[in-house]
């Protein structure tokens, strides 16, 4: 475990090519960054650039100017911090890392100590090299750490009347050393026997837990991490873990809190499906097609790789709607939709643009094999009747448009105007045929 006052680093390694994080916010966004709940300062060597408004709070000044008006930031941490200061400083000018996190103590313009939660990470400052450090006071929370590590007995009196599962693990084999009761009601198992378990064994992929542990080792604690995990019966779900390392009765330890957010991730996967697929054929609404779309364009063009879509329009449809009714007109749609699918590849993608009108992207595809591909879809379709609810049997055709992209096409829009504008050369010429855009 760390000694209090030590800079605990979380690095993120510079990738090939990139060069330094862009600065601050432009103008429209100066408001939000003077007073952002997060204390913001930057500076280089140490001489102060920006201070936020939080950040002159924090520290107890009554403004940014005070702060900014420092030689030197100096003032601002203990003495003792200040060679790790430096060397974290001189890492991130000279390109060594690009950000880090750590912990370490600030003081304040009183002379009082403060715990601080610090983000720090090389920015362009107006063509300069230059620090942003982003503050937050974790004086409460390190005071609890320090309770809880002071008084065993009132640690595990407190985690035990939690409302969240907790349990603690022996950081050398995972074995449990502590369960709460909320734990022992969502592993459904007893305390008893989950005292005898590793934390592994509710590990749906163990390397899950070796994940974790190389992040902590790395950062010492961690929030909001999404792993699968199992109950003792076998039941499978998704937890939300918090973890911190501790020690715990003379040995290293991990403190781990579980929330089951399954339902939680059901309801955004329903949410996700709501906003993004037609609630009738189930492929792609319009926006969200739109999106793979542009999407797939930008990797098109990116790689040089081939890219074609089909503009689809169901020939003759106000005829059913108006002959058979509505809920036949929605049936038959479904089954177009579905015949469709059959003759398109996995990687193809379909969306229902509205009404009877669909696109679909066909990624990787030149024009020749675009073309065969929409007459293979537009026979097959005019091949097989679509069965509705009340054994109707409705035979469709539909007129297909085709283009593949080319230098011209600035965006996803222009593609499509020259798919669509081939399909009612399609629609023209007599309809159930394929007509390539010019």
């Amino acid at each position: 475990m760390k000694k209090p006052g030590e800079i605990h680093h979380h690095n993120e390694n510079r990738s090939s090519g990139s060069g330094a994080v862009s600065a601050l916010p432009g103008p429209d966004y100066r408001d939000l960054v003077d007073n952002s709940v997060q204390g913001i300062l930057i500076h280089s060597n140490f001489k102060p650039l920006y201070v936020n408004k939080s950040f002159a709070r924090l520290f107890g000044y009554d403004s940014p100017e005070a702060v900014m008006a420092m030689p030197l930031i100096r003032p601002l941490f203990p003495n003792d911090l200040w060679p790790q200061l430096e060397e974290s400083y001189n890492d991130l000018i000279r390109g060594r890392r690009l950000s880090g996190i750590f912990r370490t103590r600030g003081r304040r313009s009183n002379g009082s100590e403060i715990w601080l939660s610090v983000t720090e990470r090389l920015l362009d400052w107006h063509g300069s090299p230059a620090v942003q450090l982003s503050v937050y006071d974790i004086s409460r929370q390190i005071a609890i750490e320090q309770m809880m590590l002071d008084n065993e007995q009132l640690l595990r009196s407190i985690l035990e009347i939690l409302p969240v599962p907790i349990y603690i693990a022996r950081w050398s084999d995972g074995r449990l050393l502590f369960v709460n009761r909320k734990t022992c009601l969502l592993l459904q198992q007893g305390a008893g026997a989950l005292l005898k378990s590793k934390s592994v064994d509710f590990f749906v992929n163990p390397q899950d837990r070796e994940n974790l542990r190389m992040v902590l080792e790395s950062v010492r604690d961690m929030r909001e991490i999404e792993v699968r995990m199992r109950t003792a019966r076998g039941r499978e779900f998704t937890a939300e873990i918090a973890a911190i390392l501790m020690d715990y009765g003379g040995e290293r330890a991990v403190l781990v809190a579980l929330n089951d957010i399954s339902h939680r991730k059901q309801m955004e996967a329903e949410l996700f499906h709501q906003a993004s697929f037609d609630s009738l054929t189930g492929i792609c609404n319009r926006r969200y097609f739109l999106t793979q779309a542009e999407s797939e364009m930008r990797r098109a063009k990116r790689f040089g790789r081939n890219l074609s879509v089909m503009m689809i329009d169901l020939d003759h449809f106000k005829p059913i709607n108006d002959r058979l009714g509505h809920a036949a007109g929605d049936a038959v749609l479904v089954g177009v939709v579905k015949l469709a699918l059959e003759r398109l590849r996995h990687s193809d993608i379909m969306g229902r643009l509205g009404g009877e009108e669909f696109a679909v992207l066909l990624p990787e595809t030149a024009l020749p094999a675009a073309v065969d591909a929409a007459n293979r879809l537009r026979r097959h379709i005019a091949e097989k009747p679509v069965i509705i609810e009340n054994k109707t049997a409705v035979r469709c055709t539909v007129s297909i448009g085709v283009a593949e992209m080319n230098e011209k096409d600035g965006s996803i829009d222009d593609l499509l105007h020259r798919a669509d504008a081939a399909l009612y050369r399609a629609k023209e010429s007599g309809r159930n045929q394929a007509a390539v855009a010019e």
